[in-house]
């Protein structure tokens, strides 16, 4: 070998040493990051064309993708990518994108929904899929007549498992915006969810039978058939489930970081799939990623922070439309390209394709029939029309395609065989949605198959009259704005469609009638049978109580398992609401009997496990507390919605009257709680009260930032202090014991403030007293000489027409302090109780001595005075009794007024004690006068006082309801000014057009 030769040899391998990267391959990996670039962009103006036209965004996405495929030869260095794109193995679509597609339609699934329809569920898509693929095989070799030389039995199985897995997105999403039950819409995605992973054990285990019979790999044996199955479809889901416990253990230990709980489930979900796949478990990595999303959707959503989770679900969104994208428009280009180079195809082939399709569609009806009596026996029942179109809407999609690709590259498979798998796949998928998908809607019609009943075309014809008025209101403020006083407003009205809205209306109406038989009462439903106005009501109750217990949540008032629990409780009793409503029931049976926690309370004290039960106790008697104390509050704040409701009023006081039972029964359980427990309810609202200062200071911190209070190193510092304490409060252990009275009243809310002396006078005047259950403590109009704090068990206080439940620590009664010296309202003992009894004339003396306790006292009889004289509270009258008392605290000032003094009430007030009167009334005329325990309109004129007063002054309009939750009760919202308002607006049109 010369010198010149060995020369050579040493700049080659310099030039091809570890280091050494070909420039070439640069170029070509940038065009192809180039045509995925271009391929998202491609699936923006698809999406954009699916919203003007509601073209299935899927089908739209394949056909793009197969033209590339098809006229790469045409595109260039596109052409060039696309072509490396379509030689690309398709196990890296499976590993990368099916993960999170899956993962994410599991994770957004309606878990109660799925969790009631699971037995049919596992039906279609386990035994399901394998009779599916047999029916299929079936047709492959005695329908179409294809020989063992084009594909043998097992093959034919094979390739049936292949087209057994549905991707029906496009209708999914179709039926839904007609507005298709969720349960139907349940069945037809977690069919598809499940399937996925079923349909590739099936493919699996046909493909090793089709081999084995070629003297392909090893034997199959019966008892590894059982080994195989077991490890697919059982350790795969519950690795998905272990993975996942611990995934919502450190999501819950994120306070504030989107970022970090975003990448978790990203993490987990990879990790769960690649662990089942390819270490120790060789199971289902498919069906380990959707049990892993199942378990997130039942307990790991609340799992996570309520300030993360938009954000989560925000990325997820946007990552599954990514991959969607990107895995269509790979398969599609991977399908054109072989179809280029297709030389096993025949003729015949495409007509077999067209008949298979027809046969197809028949296989997939049997299959469900097959299972028709279990799937109308267990979960919700499916009706005719809908049989029709979940047999018509099993689309074939991505990992159909996948795994038929996956088979078209095993070269230990037969070149004819293989080549059919990729284009029966193909046809099927492109048939199914181009056909399937853009005719199912006219299908749903013509089947009748959503119930579209009066109560939806009124609640939609509200929308749209309230969005008329508004609009109009917008108008004309924007007319008197001197920056549009050249603007063309005939042209605005008919840019912002409002003629169009309109004539909808007035369609609305016309059906409306016809339904009703010309009957248009907007009030009472008179069109409605009593179980469909009771059923009514009962749906809107309920659905306002998930929102309230979600808002409870959101604001840190709540845990994670207490509101899933509450969520669940309603969906419960969605589904029966023709039945009376029984939502305590279902709460209760989730708790643990009192008489087993004393169990754990004895073995609180064993040396090792005693650290273990008390945790238990603490943990379990917190979520119970919780849960009914959110119950009770929830309610409570729906009762006020009552006369709100346009139906039938005694339709709605029946309903009113069962959630007053419902509550009823939640408040005799928690008096018994808080009797059992004591000790342990004192740390678990000590607990309760930390939070929600927590929480508050975090919002008010974030507002300062958001405001340019707070700069962002300081908020930074700030908010990891704080969010560092609410992890610490998740972990920390509180004392369980039962203060002294003594210092119990030194802790007492309305004491705070007060000098140690006074405060010790109060202490030494009590004495304590002890009531049987039902024995009356102080009746209405007897001489008042004692106020009692409850030390133990519950009392009722009568107050007029209503009952005030009171329990441990609460103050009987603070109306009694502000009367003549009588009792004001009658109280009994509602169990075994224990008060406290303290001398009505020493606290009297201290309302003397200091403003600060009197004013205390007056506010806190509010809640006494407007249920004893109702009809003079206005609207305090009709809110709850939280509410009221953050209004009273918050937006109100304690005033007293000697005679002929001037008053002004500009938001109104409230007269405890004295007499006002104005000689302008809102007519001009007479004399206005407003006593005792009365509510003061707002008025922009002063009073005079006429009598010693003693008032609240508002600082502020009251805010009764949340308007969000009148809403939802109110399904017509038409008061009359509004009705005539609208009616205006219509004639005005109506001119303009003549």
């Amino acid at each position: 070998m010369g010198e010149e030769d060995i020369h050579s040899e040493g700049e080659n391998a310099i030039h091809q040493d570890s280091l050494f990267r070909d420039e070439e391959k640069m170029e070509e990996s940038a065009n192809v990051a180039y045509l995925l670039t271009l391929g998202i962009l491609l699936g923006l103006i698809l999406r954009e064309v699916n919203k003007k036209t509601k073209f299935p965004y899927s089908p739209m996405v394949l056909t793009c993708g197969l033209l590339i495929g098809l006229l790469q030869s045409s595109l260039g260095y596109l052409g060039e990518s696309a072509s490396i794109l379509s030689h690309m193995h398709p196990h890296l679509i499976v590993f990368v994108f099916i993960p999170v597609l899956l993962f994410e339609s599991a994770f957004n699934c309606d878990w109660y929904v799925f969790k009631y329809q699971m037995i049919n569920i596992l039906l279609l898509a386990g035994p399901g899929v394998g009779w599916g693929a047999i029916l299929l095989g079936i047709v492959f070799k005695l329908f179409l007549f294809y020989s063992d030389e084009d594909m043998n039995w097992y093959q034919a199985f094979t390739l049936g498992s292949v087209l057994s897995a549905t991707d029906p997105v496009a209708v999914v999403a179709l039926l839904k915006e007609l507005g298709a039950s969720a349960a139907f819409n349940h069945l037809i995605e977690g069919e598809a969810l499940l399937n996925d992973g079923v349909a590739m054990v099936f493919f699996i285990f046909f493909n090793k039978l089709s081999k084995a019979a070629a003297g392909i790999g090893g034997g199959v044996t019966f008892g590894g058939v059982l080994l195989n199955f077991f490890r697919n479809s059982i350790v795969g889901p519950v690795l998905g489930v272990i993975v996942g416990f611990f995934g919502a253990l450190w999501a819950r230990r994120i306070v504030g970081d989107d970022v970090e709980v975003g990448w978790l489930t990203f993490v987990f979900t990879y990790l769960t799939f690649y662990w089942a796949e390819f270490c120790f478990f060789k199971t289902s990595g498919l069906l380990a990623v959707v049990s892993l999303g199942l378990f997130w959707s039942a307990f790991g959503k609340t799992k996570i922070r309520s300030e993360s989770e938009h954000a989560v679900h925000t990325v997820w969104s946007f990552v599954q439309y990514a991959c969607d994208t990107t895995v269509f428009l790979l398969v599609g280009m991977i399908v054109g390209t072989e179809v280029i180079e297709e030389r096993y195809i025949y003729t015949s082939d495409y007509f077999r394709m067209i008949l298979f399709y027809f046969f197809m569609i028949i296989c997939r009806y049997l299959m469900v029939i097959s299972f028709w009596p279990l799937l109308k026996k267990y979960g919700y029942p499916i009706s005719q029309p809908e049989l029709i179109v979940f047999v018509y809407g099993g689309l074939r999609g991505a990992l159909g395609l996948t795994l038929s690709l996956m088979v078209g590259c095993d070269s230990d498979l037969p070149p004819r065989f293989r080549h059919l798998a990729v284009f029966f796949t193909a046809g099927m998928a492109a048939l199914t949605n181009l056909v399937n998908g853009t005719t199912c809607k006219a299908l749903v019609n013509y089947l009748n198959m959503i119930e579209n009943p009066v109560i939806k075309k009124k609640v939609y014809k509200r929308y749209l009259t309230d969005m008329i008025v508004n609009q109009e209101d917008t108008i004309k403020e924007l007319q008197e704005d001197e920056h549009y006083v050249m603007a063309d407003w005939n042209q605005v009205k008919s840019l912002v469609g409002s003629q169009e809205y309109l004539q909808e209306v007035m369609n609305l109406e016309k059906e409306i009638k016809q339904i009703q038989g010309g009957n248009m009462s907007r009030i009472s439903y008179e069109g409605l049978t009593d179980s469909e106005t009771f059923g009514e009501v009962r749906y809107r109750v309920l659905t306002i109580l998930k929102g309230l217990y979600y808002s409870k949540f959101e604001h840190g008032q709540c845990d994670e398992d207490s509101v899933r629990l509450l969520v669940e409780s309603s969906d419960v009793a969605l589904d029966h609401t023709n039945s009376i409503l029984n939502i305590w029931e279902q709460l209760f049976q989730s708790f643990t009997s009192f008489s087993s926690i004393k169990y754990f309370f004895k073995a609180k004290e064993w040396t090792f496990l005693g650290g273990y039960a008390q945790q238990y106790i603490t943990k379990h008697l917190g979520f119970v507390y919780d849960v009914t104390t959110t119950f009770i509050s929830c309610s409570q704040e729906v009762l006020t919605l009552q006369q709100h409701i346009p139906m039938n009023k005694a339709a709605v006081k029946l309903i009113m009257d069962e959630l007053r039972g419902e509550i009823n029964k939640a408040e005799i359980y928690l008096g018994s709680l808080n009797d059992t427990f004591p000790e342990v309810i004192r740390a678990i609202q000590t607990k309760r009260a930390s939070h929600t200062v927590l929480m508050h200071q975090r919002y008010h911190l974030e507002e300062n930032q958001k405001n340019g209070l707070v700069d962002d190193k300081e908020f930074n510092s700030l908010k990891a202090n704080i969010d560092s304490r609410l992890v610490e409060l998740e972990n920390h252990s509180f004392d369980w014991q039962i203060p002294t009275f003594d210092a119990f009243a030194m802790e007492f809310p309305i004491f705070t403030g007060v000098p140690k002396e006074e405060l010790n006078t109060i202490v030494k005047s009590t004495y304590e007293k002890r009531y049987q259950q039902d024995e009356i403590i102080y009746e209405k109009g007897m001489t008042c000489q004692n106020i009692y704090i409850i030390q133990k068990g519950s009392v009722n206080d009568e107050v007029g027409s209503h009952i005030l439940k009171k329990g441990l620590g609460s103050l009987l009664s603070y109306a009694n302090l502000i009367g003549d010296g009588k009792c004001m309202t009658t109280a009994r003992a509602a169990s075994e109780t224990v008060l406290h009894s303290l001398n009505l004339n020493v606290l009297k003396s201290l309302m003397q001595k200091s403003q600060v306790f009197e004013q205390k006292i007056y506010i806190n009889a509010i809640e006494y005075l407007i249920k004893l004289f109702e009809s003079q509270a206005g609207p305090l009258a009709q809110m709850e009794v939280k509410g009221l008392g953050q209004f009273l605290r918050s937006k109100t000032q304690f005033k007293k007024f000697d005679v002929h003094s001037n008053v002004e009430f500009m938001f109104g007030g409230y007269i405890i004690k004295g007499e006002i009167q104005s000689c302008i009334s809102d007519d001009g005329e007479g004399i206005e006068r407003y006593r005792d325990y009365c509510y003061v309109p707002p008025r922009e004129n002063d009073f005079t006082v006429n009598k010693q007063l003693i008032c609240l002054v508002f600082d502020d309009a009251i805010d009764i309801i949340k308007q969000d939750r009148l809403e939802q009760f109110n399904l017509e919202n038409h008061e009359e000014i509004v009705q005539e308002r609208f009616s205006r607006i219509d004639i005005q049109h109506q001119q303009q057009e003549l």
